[in-house]
């Protein structure tokens, strides 16, 4: 690269004056040195005025004779103590004074020489051991490694398992028995109505020898009527007869009646494997929801029933089903890379590196694992002469390549640190809901272009929910009934978690949700509970998928300008 080439001249220059500022030997300096402490200064022979540089007798007196002449040993000494505390340029000399030198102790060529020196014996003497072989002319280091693996727990991981119900319609049939016409939703057929009472009857009055005085009369809510309206005479009720000295006369009352039209419901059916509820024909289509989110390493091993036989209504239907609840038993596979490390190493610690909804499904383990380093480093043993050769050096490790995983865990963490208070309060979502109706257009909880259909209309806080979902900045909690009519669901909400970053939503996903087994509380009651501290430890940040955030992460990323860094160094070095 061209960054290394113009560091290897600066210090190709850099060497070069230091090489000739070495050329005064110790001798000169030590001559000099003898000669500037015989030729001491005395006050008059200064090669200046001082007059000329003080503005009165005050600071002429102080050059001539300074105060610090009069000071004793023992207040030089106190003061120079002083100083040296409260110098901050003291203070910096003394923390930083050699701390530039090499520390060469575990240079490779520094320890395969102390080897040397352990084995001097062995060596010399022409014996091989663990640590010199004098056939082949090598030397072996042993060292006690640290190494880190990780296995699988094969615990048990139980999750939860729940029926859930769509609805979907059919056409509702009306029928009317024999007799009865079909009016819509009613049935109709024709019906006398009579009535008697004070207010509704039929008076007829006359005398007994004959008709010529008949009076008929008929009374409906207290209003005389015509039989040209429609009434009629109906059921006689009573008779009183009256004798008035040379008269008879009779008085009768009777029902009065008048046709009406009696109407009542008709009888509502529907199809094979539809139900009546709520004067609609409906069905329930029955599916299975699992209540956890785990890796797709996680296999289901077996499931069990947690509540049985039972008949309970589901939107307005009874439904019977042989189990209500399941809890459903996982392995997660993972890859034991212990096995590969040798059968001597020895275990030193363990703790969880990976959860799945709460349970511990990966350890690390710390192993610590005897390894021999074996160099050819032209050794001669025997009585006469032995060489090691200095230039065998271990190759510098490479760096890793996981970076956009590395810096986006370290941007993870850095966000985390911008939530701390008191009580600490890490990644908390903002609960936000929407509405969704099962008839109509209305449908503000769309993915994606959400609320359009014909004549949606959706609130701004469902427009900003529907925002936050294009950015990819939403967990999903769940669906509840908001709203129903005669028993059947009409609308339905649906409730959100809404980060302000994906970097939040990344890790409480992944993190909090699958590996720690956090809810974000219930559909209806959304909690978006945040993270502590405690259980941030816990989140093994190797496991988390962030390809999702790599595009922003790189977006905001400034590489170095390497131009700048030529001239720069070109500018350092006199180019």
């Amino acid at each position: 690269m061209r960054i290394d080439l113009w560091t290897a001249l600066t210090l190709s220059l850099l060497s070069t004056i230091s090489l000739a500022s070495e050329q005064h030997t110790f001798t000169e300096s030590a001559h000099w040195a003898k000669q500037t402490a015989s030729q001491a200064l005395t006050p008059h022979a200064l090669p200046l005025n001082v007059d000329d540089y003080c503005k009165d007798a005050t600071c002429r007196k102080e050059i001539r004779s300074p105060k610090e002449s009069t000071l004793s040993d023992s207040e030089i000494k106190a003061q120079k103590g002083t100083e040296f505390v409260t110098n901050e340029l003291a203070q910096d000399i003394n923390a930083n004074f050699n701390k530039g030198r090499p520390d060469v102790k575990y240079d490779p060529a520094m320890r395969f020489a102390l080897l040397g020196q352990e084995n001097a014996f062995e060596i010399t003497h022409g014996i091989s051991n663990a640590y010199v072989d004098c056939d082949s002319g090598s030397q072996c280091l042993i060292e006690h490694i640290p190494k880190q693996c990780h296995r699988p727990t094969n615990n048990n991981v139980p999750c939860t398992k729940v029926p859930v119900a769509s609805v979907s319609t059919g056409e509702v049939s009306y029928r009317c028995p024999s007799g009865w016409t079909q009016q819509g939703r009613d049935c109709q057929r024709p019906l006398p109505q009579c009535r008697y009472n004070n207010d509704n009857y039929v008076r007829q009055s006359g005398t007994r020898r004959g008709f010529s005085g008949l009076e008929t009369t008929y009374f409906w809510d207290g209003k005389i009527v015509s039989p040209n309206q429609g009434y009629t005479l109906g059921e006689l009720i009573h008779t009183i007869n009256l004798n008035w000295q040379w008269s008879a006369y009779w008085h009768k009352r009777y029902q009065i009646c008048r046709p009406t039209t009696q109407t009542k419901k008709a009888t509502l059916s529907c199809s094979n494997g539809f139900s009546l509820s709520g004067g609609n024909c409906i069905k329930n289509n029955m599916t299975w929801r699992t209540q956890c989110s785990l890796m797709n390493s996680c296999k289901v091993t077996s499931q069990q029933c947690l509540e049985g036989r039972a008949t309970r209504s589901v939107n307005g239907i009874p439904t019977t089903l042989n189990c209500w609840k399941y809890q459903v038993n996982h392995r997660c596979d993972r890859p034991d890379t212990c096995a590969d490390l040798p059968k001597d190493c020895t275990t030193q610690t363990r703790h969880c590196s990976l959860k799945q909804n709460g349970v511990c499904v990966e350890q690390e383990v710390t192993k610590s694992c005897a390894e021999k380093t074996c160099r050819a480093t032209d050794l001669q043993c025997g009585e006469h002469s032995f060489c090691l050769d200095g230039e065998c050096y271990v190759p510098e490790p490479k760096l890793n390549g996981n970076f956009d995983k590395s810096v986006a865990a370290l941007a993870g963490l850095a966000e985390a640190v911008k939530d701390i208070g008191d009580p600490p309060k890490i990644f908390t979502g903002k609960p936000m809901k929407c509405n969704k109706k099962l008839a109509g257009f209305n449908d503000c909880c769309k993915d994606s272009g959400w609320g359009q259909g014909l004549g949606a209309k959706c609130s701004e806080a469902e427009e900003a929910l529907g925002k936050a979902k294009e950015k990819g900045l939403t967990l999903y909690v769940g669906q509840y009934c908001a709203k129903k009519v005669l028993g059947v669901c009409t609308r339905k909400k649906r409730s959100y978690c809404v980060y302000d970053n994906k970097l939040a939503k990344i890790i409480q996903e992944q993190g909090s949700i699958q590996q720690l087994g956090k809810r974000l509380g219930s559909a209806k009651n959304p909690t978006c509970a945040a993270i502590t501290p405690e259980e941030l430890g816990q989140i093994n940040f190797k496991h988390i998928d962030f390809k999702e955030f790599y595009p922003e992460m790189r977006a905001n990323t400034n590489l170095p300008n390497f131009d700048e860094i030529k001239k720069r160094l070109q500018s350092a070095t006199g180019g």
